[in-house]
């Protein structure tokens, strides 16, 4: 047996030399060809690890005697005993499974749980006593001796043996045996739907069990890595071994796994804020490279999710990292598994991916694979954040970018039994943008409270969807946060931008710029998002955000100097493509004034851009009583409003080019009840609050009477301390009352 333990790192171990076995980057100022390279290092082993997940769940869920489920709704899982021996010449195993269990309904008289036809059944016992049983169609049926309550737990342990149904190939997921870079080698891959290929279980992830033991008996010149903490590792004769593993969190059947061969095993420890944790890697003697990316990268990964997210969920057991059977890439709770031998798979890659999901698909699960982008979109960004840590801001931007992502489809997964669920597109790539996007939205710190929140929150250890997540969102910025979250995810494609702007002088002092933003992808979505925008003027930069809301949105600004350019969203922290056009013609009149009941209004509307002159029309909807529409080259509502209310219509502008653009937009006017002069602060009652307020407002710099001749008491068409001291006698003396003719 190969052994090599090393509780130092070498000197001269560091971080490039493991990058540099490919390639050397300068990875806080790559070149767009090294981008280039890079993007496309991740996206095979997603790949494969996708089409293997994807053929499990097409084999499982399109197989109508896979998907009889029973009665599993009926009981909860509260721990499992995994005890097999393995046997490499027959490829086979022997052993029992022990069962915790509690009804969830009263009168529960049976257990079904999910079993490969290829494994055999021999018993099996309730609370110690014998119970009937049926297997067909891979559901194992048991009837309980005894009916149970609510509440009410038992225990059982079914006994069975045979070849488990293979884990080395796409087509197929379980236990695998076979010879693997010159080695023999055990291992399991089970996402999403396979630990039934090799155990009988409640085979889906809306049930963790609260623990679990795994007792393996195995060849004695190999080893076994697997969940949890080593309790013992002895002989028992006959050159075999048995091996005892104790995994104390909560954990989803397809997260239970085991890999045995002959390793080399290297342990180091992690010191971090207060805790004290050891951290193994199981290679094969000739995986160098891999093993030396587990020893070199493993710490310093701990170090930058742990400051970013919250401490490694899995603490008080263990992080290894082990080598598995061929297309073999798996976040194993405790324990992620790594081919080493597959050309296409990088190594670096695995292990800040595999590892991420420590956090983001082990420690939080989603609770149906409707909602895999919480597991694979967020374990994906948090690729960019290992970047970042090690490297610097420009760095993770740079890995954001090489799962860029502006195909079609939502990263939800409506219909798991039709629709792709692991597809590298939409639940790795695009939904990796999420938090992305959610960062440049919030900001660093609400953002990463937000992050830490949900590590922290109710669902820590257990499941969630994309509801919960939100919800934990929203709770920590402070509002409902559903209008970003469902756009992205529920939504359909990514927003595409064309922009344009107008300056020009101001009639006063300064200058003006009308800018358009319009939303030109065909179908889909309309996404709201706060836009960071840079507004390049003669005298410097301005970096300020925009938000915007609609299909087409004209913004009237004011600038001190002239605007010679605008960047739209300089960083990239929105998934989008951005397009600057000449400005066409855009209605530039955007809000109207409010109007009140018996005073005159008046209000005209504008147009920019294209060929003038601009040709206006009435399209339907209600003007406010008294009021009335004068159009063709000019635009104006006027009148005296004679009833208070809201209310709305439609304009169309259209101007001179050949063909004409048009534009049609949509208005409201409100017309509020008479003001009463004197009444400053608009509680409807003059008295020495109104002359407070106007204090405040003359000489305090506090809010504007609204309207402004509200506070104009003495009539003079200004509002000044003649309108205090006019209110004083009013009040006090029985001064004239104020009254406008």
């Amino acid at each position: 047996m190969i052994r090599q333990i090393i509780c130092l790192l070498l000197v001269g171990l560091v971080c490039g030399q493991v990058f540099g076995q490919r390639k050397s980057y300068d990875w806080g100022n790559l070149s767009d060809d090294e981008i280039e390279e890079l993007r496309a290092l991740p996206h095979p082993c997603a790949e494969l690890k996708s089409r293997r997940h994807e053929a499990a769940v097409k084999r499982g869920l399109l197989n109508e005697g896979i998907r009889l489920d029973g009665n599993q709704a009926d009981y909860d899982i509260r721990y499992y005993g995994i005890d097999i021996a393995i046997y490499f010449g027959s490829h086979s195993i022997d052993g029992h499974i022990d069962y915790q269990i509690r009804a969830v309904v009263d009168g529960l008289n049976a257990v079904d749980l999910n079993l490969h036809d290829q494994l055999v059944v021999d018993s099996v016992r309730v609370n110690d006593q014998n119970a009937a049983f049926s297997h067909y169609s891979h559901l194992l049926a048991i009837t309980t001796p005894e009916s149970f309550d609510q509440d009410e737990e038992f225990s059982m342990t079914v006994y069975y043996h045979g070849q488990p149904v293979s884990g080395y190939s796409y087509t197929e997921g379980g236990m695998g045996f076979m010879n693997h870079g010159g080695y023999d080698i055990c291992w399991t891959a089970t996402e999403p739907f396979s630990s039934r290929n090799w155990w009988p279980c409640k085979d889906y992830p809306s049930d963790k069990a609260d623990s679990i033991d795994l007792y393996i008996e195995y060849p004695e010149a190999f080893d076994v890595a697997a969940n949890g903490v080593l309790v013992s590792d002895v002989n028992i004769g006959g050159d075999r071994k048995r091996v005892h593993w104790k995994h104390n969190y909560p954990i989803v059947t397809y997260l239970v796994a085991l890999t045995c061969a002959d390793f080399v095993i290297e342990t180091k420890t992690w010191d971090y804020d207060g805790y004290s944790m050891p951290v193994y890697s199981y290679t094969l003697p000739n995986a160098y490279e891999s093993r030396e990316v587990f020893d070199t990268l493993t710490i310093p990964m701990l170090n930058i999710y742990s400051d970013a997210f919250g401490v490694y969920p899995f603490v008080n057991e263990k992080l290894a990292n082990a080598n598995c059977g061929v297309y073999g890439t798996m976040e194993h709770q405790t324990c992620s598994f790594h081919d080493p031998f597959a050309w296409y798979y990088d190594n670096v890659y695995l292990l800040i991916h595999e590892n991420g999901h420590q956090w983001w698909g082990d420690m939080i699960t989603c609770r149906t694979f409707n909602h895999i982008w919480l597991n694979e979109g967020l374990t994906t960004w948090t690729e960019a954040i290992f970047y970042e840590g090690q490297f610097g801001m420009a760095a993770y931007h740079d890995r954001v970018q090489g799962y860029k992502y502006l195909g079609r489809g939502t990263i939800y997964v409506e219909n798991v039994y039709t629709d792709v669920i692991f597809d590298g597109n939409l639940s790795y790539a695009k939904a990796s943008w999420v938090p992305h996007m959610l960062r440049g939205v919030l900001g660093d710190s609400v953002f990463f409270k937000a992050i830490r929140d949900w590590y922290d929150s109710p669902f820590k250890y257990g499941t969630a969807i994309t509801a919960d997540f939100t919800w934990v969102i929203s709770q920590n910025v402070g509002e409902d946060m559903s209008w970003f979250v469902n756009q992205w995810i529920y939504g359909e494609g990514h927003p595409d931008y064309e922009i344009s702007w107008l300056c020009s002088p101001d009639t006063g002092a300064g200058f003006q710029l009308f800018y358009c933003i319009e939303q030109t992808q065909s179908g889909g979505t309309d996404f709201t998002m706060p836009i960071k925008t840079t507004f390049v003027t003669t005298v410097g930069a301005l970096d300020t955000v925009i938000f915007n809301d609609s299909r087409i949105q004209v913004y009237s600004l004011w600038f001190a100097d002239s605007v010679t350019n605008v960047i739209f969203d300089p960083e990239e922290w929105i998934l989008r493509t951005v397009t600057t056009v000449p400005m066409t013609a855009h209605i530039a009149t955007i809000y109207l004034a409010d109007g009140i009941v018996g005073e005159p209004y008046w209000q005209d509307f504008q147009a920019i851009g294209g060929v003038p002159p601009y040709h206006w029309t009435f399209l339907g909807g209600d003007l406010p009583y008294g009021l009335s529409w004068e159009g063709d080259t000019v635009a104006v509502v006027s009148g005296i409003p004679t009833y208070p209310a809201t209310f709305y219509f439609n304009l169309q502008m259209t101007d001179s080019d050949s063909p004409p653009y048009v534009e049609t937009r949509g208005y409201s006017i409100t017309v509020n009840e008479g003001f009463v002069v004197g009444d400053a602060d608009g509680d409807e009652i003059i008295n020495i609050s109104d002359v407070v307020y106007l204090i405040n407002y003359i000489f305090g710099g506090g809010p504007v009477p609204e309207p402004m001749s509200s506070g104009d008491a003495d009539c003079s068409g200004t509002v000044d301390v003649a309108d205090v001291v006019f209110l004083i006698a009013y009040i006090f003396s029985g001064g004239p009352a104020p009254e406008c003719p």
